[in-house]
């Protein structure tokens, strides 16, 4: 069978190669805005350096603008307009079946006469968010397919980048970002904080997942924030995802479909009709795993399904509403072993269950411009999260019994608006709020010591608010020297804590190539909800629990070798207070990883402490090929309840990547080969020593807690690999991926209970993860 699936495979890949089409020209159309207030650029001249004839337009009343018989490859585009900073955007792929859509956003020259003598602005790592002064950069939804082992995950992606290392394991997309727990980075969408934006989100890991509900064919060029946040960012203590959707096209109606090992997608854009600026843009995702379950020889199963889309409506005097949305659900069930005698581990062996899970966010933005100067945003946005765990266990005679009940949800009701003002063109002010209803309702029960009856754990309904205040402004001192200063507030009204979170940053430009930039910020984040309403008998002691929080300290050195290749160096340090702990014990929530049962009455005496230098050499996509070197060492501890510091779980010590690839087009650019590689190395999670004797006596792993994470696996070498090809035709274009996880068959470790052999064994895990993929794009 694998046999002729083969050669059907390589008789299709043989006949598209062949073929041969005459050269096709096709087109760039797009906007250029205020990036401030979002308003169109009439007259701004758009072109492709480097074209005989130089091809290139003028943008109409609109801020729309379309170049014609552009060939087909990867083209620069300059962007420039009087009175405002020339940008160019390098490597734009220009490929058949679907136009080539881009938004450009200018912002407005400081100083008088600069425009004379300024160069066009190409550096691609600078963040989308002109308040974003350090640690930030930003990531297009190309690299999430080109990186190899990104496997179209934006946090998958984000391990290649310095300071970020994958949490939980190989399998796992959860983020280590400078020593800080996977449950302490934020994900927003279009501006709005949303829940775990993952398939199976937090089963494992909190804050990580198997697979994002992002696709590709929505994400827009998006940000990524690793410490010292702008102040508009709050309740985040490690890191910030601001993901962005795109519009559809405006001008004509484009599909695409695409089958894979991930799943069946097919998404559509365009306009309602032809006489609208609106636009409509979806993409909807099932599992082929689920597809071939009834004849895969297995006795568990998963499934998933998740839907996203983006209606962006633009009004002549209104401003623009753009309603959006996300949503996924998650079925897995696992069968155990019949045979007593072949019981081997309790979770693979004696534990039947069926899980349910979803996570869904829709939102309702307005934009629009108030006179020259302003801009106001208004988002009303709904986020939930539903976790239905029924789980049974085999007893010594082979009998089914209850062993674990949850039915968990959570949701978030939000309102938020934000001001941006110009004063004059050296003071750029963001002022804004969030109005946060958080709520909970979950439903716990137990068999003690794996003996039923289920006894009662959780059972309770809560509900809190978050209020959110910042107001932030951007100084240019000089023409060398850019001053952010802000001021970030939230009250948490549970317990009535309100925090006064300062923040501010300078960049100097050193040279034409070099810059210095400094920075600080205090951050602070919220538990999740049901933290606080552990134990009600005992009159909910963590109800008054405080915020854990951290000061964030950047240093950072920017080199410019070229217009296409940047050198990047940052030390930084985390200083972490008010860290919820278990009283005398070493246990802090800096260490979570995941417990469902979690039941604990917590003090915030906990501390913390990471520190490291982070080194990035970045060749962008020019000429065919690019490369990304990262380095990060670093430490991380932390003090428990007991007071004594002690390293973290995830207290890696160094992680070091090198990725990229080359890319081969033939025949006048309708054919584009891509391979892409990735090695990451790594030092291993920490863990705590095992207690063999009690492990015996309870027949589940034991770990001796008074001498916690004292333990590490050793170094981790992992290789990634990802080919891509594609056939540019007339009317449509085909795109075969092979994106491949794991080359190398690292594995993940870990410890598991013997029932054969009455010890704890070291658990390896992991095999290589093949993604294939076909999709055509019409």
């Amino acid at each position: 069978m694998y046999t002729r699936f083969a050669t059907v495979v390589f008789f299709f890949l043989f006949a598209f190669a062949i073929q041969d089409i005459q050269a096709q020209t096709w087109t760039i159309r797009g906007t250029v805005t205020d990036a401030l207030t979002d308003e169109p650029l009439p007259g701004a001249n758009v072109t492709i350096p480097g074209t005989n004839p130089l091809i290139g337009t003028a943008t109409n009343q609109d801020g729309e603008f379309e170049l014609i018989n552009v060939p087909l490859g990867r083209h620069d585009i300059k962007v420039s307009f009087l009175g405002y900073k020339p940008v160019i955007r390098t490597g734009v792929l220009v490929s058949s079946g679907k136009e080539t859509v881009l938004h450009f956003e200018l912002e407005e020259q400081v100083f008088e006469g600069e425009e004379i003598t300024v160069s066009p602005e190409v550096d691609k790592a600078e963040p989308l968010n002109d308040m974003a002064y350090a640690s930030s950069r930003s990531f297009t939804v190309e690299e999430t397919r080109r990186y190899a082992g990104g496997l179209d995950d934006p946090s998958r992606m984000a391990t290649a980048f310095a300071g970020v290392s994958s949490g939980g394991g190989i399998q796992q997309n959860a983020l280590v970002i400078r020593g800080n727990a996977p449950k302490n980075v934020q994900w927003r969408l279009q501006g709005v904080e949303i829940p775990n934006p993952n398939h199976f989100a937090g089963l494992s890991v909190a804050g990580g997942g198997g697979l994002t509900l992002f696709s590709g064919q929505l994400l827009a060029d998006s940000d990524f924030l690793t410490s010292a946040f702008p102040a508009q960012y709050g309740n985040a203590l490690a890191g910030v995802f601001d993901i962005n959707f795109r519009s559809g096209n405006t001008n004509q109606r484009e599909h695409a479909a695409q089958i894979g090992i991930n799943g069946l997608e097919f998404a559509s854009e365009g306009p309602f009709s032809g006489k609208s600026n609106s636009t409509y843009l979806f993409n909807y995702r099932y599992s082929t795993l689920a597809l071939l379950m009834p004849i895969l020889p297995t006795e568990g199963g998963i499934q998933y399904q998740d839907l996203s889309f983006k209606m962006d409506f633009r009004t002549s005097n209104a401003g623009r509403f753009e309603f959006w949305g996300i949503g996924g659900w998650d079925g897995q069930q696992m069968d155990p072993t019949m045979d007593k005698s072949e019981w081997e581990y309790e979770l693979w062996d004696r534990i039947k269950y069926d899980m349910k899970m979803g996570v869904g966010a829709t939102g309702l933005s307005h934009n629009i411009a108030v006179g020259q100067n302003s801009t106001i945003k208004t988002s009303l946005a709904a986020t939930v999260n539903h976790t239905d765990w029924q789980q049974q266990r085999l007893n010594q005679n082979v009998e089914l019994e209850p062993n674990l009940s949850i039915k968990n949800t959570t949701g978030r009701l939000t309102a938020r608006s934000l001001l941006d003002h110009r004063f004059n063109k050296r003071h750029l002010n963001r002022t804004g709020f969030s109005i946060q209803h958080l709520y909970y309702n979950m439903g716990v029960g137990i068999a003690p010591d794996d003996q039923p009856p289920l006894s009662t754990y959780i059972d309770g309904v809560g509900n809190s608010q978050l209020i959110q205040a910042f107001t932030q402004s951007r100084l240019n001192l000089s023409p060398d020297i850019t001053l952010q200063t802000g001021l970030h507030s939230q009250w948490f009204t549970l317990n009535d804590e309100i925090t006064i979170e300062p923040r501010a940053g300078v960049e100097w430009q050193l040279t034409d190539k070099s810059s210095l930039n400094m920075g600080y910020g205090l951050h602070s984040q919220l538990e999740d909800l049901r933290i606080y309403f552990v134990q009600p008998d005992a009159g909910y002691p963590n109800k008054s629990l405080k915020m854990a929080k951290a000061h964030h300290f950047v240093l950072g050195y920017d080199l410019k070798f070229n217009q296409n290749t940047r050198l990047k160096v940052e030390a930084y340090n985390q200083e972490l207070y008010d860290v919820p702990v278990i009283a005398d014990r070493s246990f802090s929530m800096l260490n979570f990883m995941q417990d469902w049962t979690f039941n604990d009455p917590l003090v915030n005496s906990g501390r913390g402490r990471n520190y490291g230098l982070e080194i990035t050499l970045e060749r962008f996509l020019d000429d065919g090929y690019y490369y990304l070197l990262t380095g990060t060492i670093y430490n991380s501890r932390y003090k428990g309840g007991g007071g004594e510091w002690r390293n973290t779980r995830f207290d890696q010590d160094f992680a070091f990547n090198l990725l990229g690839g080359k890319e081969f087009m033939w025949k006048d650019g309708q054919r584009v080969l891509g391979v892409n590689g990735r090695l990451s190395y790594m030092g291993g999670e920490r863990y705590s020593p095992i207690d063999s004797k009690a492990s015996r006596n309870r027949e589940e792993v034991e770990f001796i807690e008074q001498r916690a994470f004292e333990k590490q696996f050793p170094n981790r070498l992992i290789a990634d690999l990802t080919v891509t090809y594609r056939i540019n035709r007339n009317d449509y274009a085909s795109v075969w991926a092979l994106q491949v996880k794991n080359v190398l068959m690292e594995k993940d470790l870990s410890h598991d209970y013997n029932f054969q052999t009455n010890q704890v064994d070291l658990v390896k895990e992991g095999t290589p993860l093949p993604f294939f993929s076909y999709k055509i794009e019409f």
